[in-house]
């Protein structure tokens, strides 16, 4: 059900599969993917919080985690689990990828463009990561770089809407 976008349907299934079992682990971290696609981030907080109790060491669940404290704005406790998740995963390039979003938020652009880069190193035809290096590179006044990650985001996936109004607004800069 997840895969078909009906998430309302997938959300009530889990619900009765973690009511007959409480520790049924695929229902737990299938209902929290439900929620954040529904941007239930508030609701899929304690959920994921759920998951990382029977699966401590769940490095896609502490990822998660911190992707839904970042969309709440507790940006400090998004780092944390964003790097929890990579001592126990540092090659994944999607973790990398939310490190150089949350680094960008904190203000950090120099951490941002490596977690950023590291994230391409791992996963170069990765248009989210191009699109928010180009985001980066804007940042730092290095618009020919930013004008480049953008164009590659956009080749890699046409359709982005926000990788066009980024791609207006370097246009603007130069």
């Amino acid at each position: 059900m997840l895969n078909t976008g009906r998430n309302f349907d997938a959300i009530q299934a889990f619900t009765i599969a973690i009511k007959l079992d409480e520790s049924f682990l695929p229902a737990w971290r299938n209902i929290s993917t439900a929620l954040m696609n529904e941007g239930r981030h508030q609701e899929a907080l304690p959920v994921m919080q759920q998951v990382l109790e029977l699966q401590p060491d769940n490095p896609t669940a502490h990822m998660n985690l911190g992707s839904i404290y970042q969309d709440l704005g507790n940006l400090d406790q998004a780092l944390a689990s964003t790097l929890i998740s990579l001592e126990f995963k540092p090659d994944n390039p999607d973790a990398h990828m939310n490190l150089g979003g949350i680094y960008k938020a904190l203000g950090n652009l120099d951490q941002a463009l490596a977690s950023t880069l590291k994230s391409l190193d791992l996963k170069p035809d990765n248009p989210d990561a191009h699109m928010n290096l180009g985001g980066i590179y804007k940042e730092l006044k290095q618009l020919d770089h930013a004008l480049a990650a953008t164009l590659k985001s956009l080749e890699l996936k046409p359709d982005n809407p926000q990788a066009h109004r980024n791609l207006r607004s370097i246009y603007t800069d130069l």
